[in-house]
């Protein structure tokens, strides 16, 4: 019976064809690929159907406040109120819209995992070689591979010459890996670890060879990271949940009033006609039309100001959840690292220093002949851009070793004009080393390097370079900086213990090594006697901004955690350089020995997780989440595209991400810099706290309306009045209100500049609600404040104005009290003395736009009559209205020097 797809790496390569029914020698026959292929279906990763337009548009027109206001235009209607019915309507249709264009967007991510997979592919059939549609493979297919193909597919390799495989993107190890055809004896090895698999989307950087398609399409790793992309659902973020909240809140509790103060009007005797009235204002009254107009605008300001600190903005409630976040998961390769290997360290007989002095250093013999080996055996080359700038193409150790020949002042180019290769022995797994042969130069050649060439006397110079063990055993002599010195125990003793201290920093360390040659043949004899050179340490090192980055989000009171497919040694070393915390370090094979119960301690105390697969990535940020943690996963692989997803905030590299990180992100780092993140995540607190401050000035707002409506008939009750006026404001009257204060106030609240404290503060909890420290007690009081005095106003002068503008004077107050009460809401603590008047501008020209706005309401003939039934308002009566404004502002003031004094 066939192995399941993920045990094919223990087999034997004659296992392997056995099972599959297939030659080494000859692969598949035409007919029984095509065969095979019409059973299994082709080679293609299957994108499953997300949520079509029209669900989401006829979410927008289900939810909760919008069929609310769909009930009010339809009683408005029947009660002969086109005027009423026509503008709610109008506003039920913007919110859905804004809504849905919110929402709607193309899912990209399964189109982009499509396109790592080459069209068209090397195979035999019938014994022969041919090129097919990648489309076309099936299991059983012996697929021929060389040096720059994309892997179509999920092999078992029968033949490896010199094969090495990139697979940062699926695995996060940024080392090419060297792949054998052996067996390993260890059942449950990780993917990085499986030397004798290729899989699907990934790319030979240098050699040859062949495997056996094991896997095509979704059964494919990269297929299983596409299962994982597509069944990840959709979570609403943190404000969406708590909007919704708000909403439902309100809604049900604006019912409620309405359909109190219309029974208890019916049953006073009051006409049922308006008794409706009063219902339909209430119920326009308690719904925040300008919510979703402001909240959008809100996130989108936001997303402008954060693309100018270089964080690209996929999915706009994104700018929100970073202000919420609590834990940022980060991919180590590409993310916290250079996604670039780089001669870090270099060691010679005496002398140990950082690469960034070797151009000073590199006049020194040892270093220069080190350098020039490196640069010399090497089969990566530079190439100068437009720009002036150089890039590298090989393999990544190769490219490291020309950089640094690069900033040594040796430059291959150069170097080979004077000393051609002539003569070579490929690397191979077995020797682990590789040697090139070139003609000595003269000593006139100027570096004191060249001296030493020359100085072997013989007509050609070998170089070699591999492990430091094999080297070693193979040295009889090291170069110093006084000359080339016999080798003895104490040079052995110091070269392996260099070697040990920097495997153990999780580096790759390579030996370089020469001996003069009589001949320009790289015959097997050519490595023995070697001159021991030096040895360097190369590594994908941290980004030099990371650190302090890493300081500021834990000052932040968030916790940075580590998740990575790379060694466990080279995860731990990183973070401790960049300070994660905890030295402790989980591999994703001990993830799987762990309980539930177990996954959520770890993932409370761990900070480095290495060696993990997609599927552990998935489950650790859900472990979080389920740990009632806001979660950001930053990565750039196509192997962090599912956690990207899972989290509350993905986020992409831009510039070495691939496009399936980037399209299951809601954000992209233009810079690919960790530091913009931090930055991003203090604008996103800012954003956070402006939709706070409009929620708090809004709701207050309209509960401060809502309680006009209640409140108007007591004080005809209490003095037992008559009451000849049953309804406090129209439902127009309380749209306008609505769209003026919740809409434009609302949005000059949204561009309020940052607090002192902004980035000292622990991020808010995610199981806090958005009315908690206090804000539901100054809503409340704010909105009764309002209430009660807009009603005593509005009475008062309705008892000693007989058939004066008692409703527009109500009507007006309302309008300048939530003026000032915006002013008042700027900052929940510092005074308006300190916050400043100038430091929103947009504030003091919206605040000046409305109050124009309002007199013409008042004065206007087609407004004031026709719309919002109105009457002009008198010097004194515009008094009284800018008394109750003055009034909430004070009572505002006052409350938050009360808060400053208590602390």
């Amino acid at each position: 019976m066939t192995p399941p797809y993920k045990h094919w790496h223990l087999l034997s390569a004659s296992e392997v064809t056995d099972a599959l029914a297939t030659s080494a020698s000859h692969g598949l026959s035409t007919a029984e690929a095509q065969a095979r292929l019409a059973q299994r279906g082709p080679n293609e990763l299957i994108e499953t159907g997300g949520k079509s337009p029209w669900r989401i548009l006829w979410e927008q027109f289900t939810a909760i406040m919008v069929l609310i206001l769909v009930a009010a235009a339809g009683l408005s209607l029947v009660l002969g109120k086109y005027l009423e019915a026509g503008a709610i309507l109008a506003i039920v249709v913007l919110f859905g819209m804004l809504g849905f264009f919110q929402e709607y967007r193309a899912e990209r991510a399964i189109a982009a995992l499509k396109q790592l997979a080459l069209p068209t592919v090397r195979v035999l059939r019938d014994g022969t070689p041919r090129e097919i549609s990648a489309r076309e493979l099936t299991q059983g297919d012996v697929v021929l591979l060389e040096a720059g193909n994309a892997i179509p597919a999920d092999l078992r390799l029968i033949e490896t010459v010199n094969l090495r495989v990139q697979e940062a993107a699926l695995t996060g190890e940024s080392e090419s890996v060297e792949k054998d055809t052996q067996a390993p004896t260890q059942a449950d090895l990780p993917l990085g670890d499986r030397v004798n698999m290729a899989f699907m989307g990934t790319l030979v950087t240098y050699g040859r060879g062949c495997g056996v398609v094991v896997a095509t399409g979704m059964n494919t790793e990269l297929g299983r990271i596409a299962t994982l992309i597509q069944s990840v659902a959709a979570e609403p973020t943190p404000l969406q949940q708590r909007l919704e909240g708000v909403g439902k809140a309100l809604a049900i509790g604006g019912v409620v009033v309405a359909l109190l103060v219309s029974g208890i009007g019916i049953a006073g005797g009051e006409a049922v006609r308006d008794m409706v009235l009063t219902a339909i204002s209430i119920a326009v009254a308690v719904i925040p039309e300008g919510l979703p107009a402001v909240v959008t605008l809100t996130l989108a300001l936001g997303a402008q100001r954060m693309l100018k600190r270089n964080a690209l903005i996929r999915k706009l409630p994104a700018v929100e959840t970073l202000g919420s976040v609590t834990v940022i998961c980060s991919d180590k390769t590409g993310t916290l690292t250079e996604n670039r290997m780089t001669v870090t360290v270099i060691d010679v007989a005496d002398h140990r220093f950082d690469v960034e002095e070797s151009s000073n250093k590199a006049h020194l013999a040892p270093v220069g002949l080190l350098l020039m080996g490196g640069a010399l055996c090497n089969d990566a080359t530079l190439q100068e851009q437009p720009d002036g700038t150089m890039t590298t193409v090989g393999d990544p150790t190769e490219t490291a070793l020309l950089t640094a020949a690069l900033r040594g002042g040796l430059r291959k180019e150069a170097l080979l004009s004077l000393m051609p290769r002539v003569g070579e022995l490929p690397f191979d797994s077995d020797r682990k080393r590789m040697t090139t042969v070139h003609p000595a130069p003269s000593a006139r050649d100027g570096h004191a390097a060249f001296g030493v060439l020359a100085a072997l006397d013989t007509p050609y110079v070998a170089f070699v370079k591999g492990s430091v063990d094999g080297l070693l055993d193979l040295t009889s002599a090291v170069c110093t900086t006084s000359g080339i010195e016999p080798v003895n125990a104490a040079w052995r003793t110091r070269v392996a213990a260099a070697n040990i201290a920097l495997a153990q920093n999780g580096m790759r360390v390579l030996g370089v090594a020469m001996r003069g040659a009589h001949s320009a043949e790289a015959r097997a004899d050519i490595e023995q006697d070697l001159i021991f050179l030096g040895l360097v340490g190369i590594i994908d090192p941290p980004r030099a901004e990371v650190k302090d980055a890493v300081a500021r989000c834990v000052s932040a009171g968030i916790r940075p955690v580590m998740i990575t497919g790379d060694h466990p040694l080279t995860a731990s070393v990183i973070a401790r350089e960049l300070g994660f915390g905890s030295d402790a370090v989980l591999t994703g094979a001990e993830l799987d020995t762990l309980s539930e119960a177990q996954w959520g301690e770890a993932v409370r105390t761990v900070s480095v997780f290495a060696r993990v697969s997609p599927e552990h990535k998935l489950r650790i940020v859900h472990a979080l989440q389920r740990e009632g943690q806001v979660v950001s996963m930053t990565g750039d692989g196509v192997n962090d595209a599912p956690a990207l997803k899972q989290a509350d905030i993905g986020v992409a590299m831009g510039i070495a991400g691939t496009d399936v990180s980037k399209e299951a992100a809601d954000m992209v780092l233009r810079d690919d810099n960790f530091a913009t993140i931090v930055a991003a995540v203090e604008e996103g607190r800012v954003i956070y706290d402006n939709l706070r401050r409009f929620i708090k000035f809004a709701v207050a707002g309209n509960i401060g309306k809502v309680m006009v409506m209640l409140l108007w008939p007591i004080p005809f009750v209490l003095l037992g009045r008559p009451m000849t006026e049953a309804v406090a404001l129209l439902p127009l009257q309380l749209l306008w209100l609505n769209l003026m204060t919740d809409g434009l106030l609302g949005l000059s609240l949204g561009v309020e500049p940052a607090e002192r404290n902004v980035m000292r503060r622990p991020p808010h909890s995610p199981q806090s609600g958005i009315f908690s420290d206090g804000m539901g007690w100054q809503v409340t009081w704010t909105g009764l404040f309002i209430g009660v005095v807009t009603v005593v106003l509005g009475f008062a002068y309705h008892e000693t104005n007989p058939g004066g503008p008692w409703q527009t004077l109500m009507f007006t107050t309302l309008a300048i009290m939530q003026v000032f009460q915006a002013l008042g809401t700027r900052s929940n603590r510092e005074s308006l003395v300190t916050t400043g008047l100038a430091s929103n501008p947009v504030m003091l020209g919206t605040i000046a736009l409305i109050i124009v706005l309002q007199v013409i309401a008042v004065y206007a003939p087609v407004l004031s009559t026709t719309l919002l039934q109105v009457q002009p308002l008198g010097a004194r009566e515009w008094l009284l209205v800018f008394g109750a404004g003055g009034a909430m502002l004070l009572s505002t003031e006052c409350e938050k020097w009360w808060q400053r004094r208590r602390g």
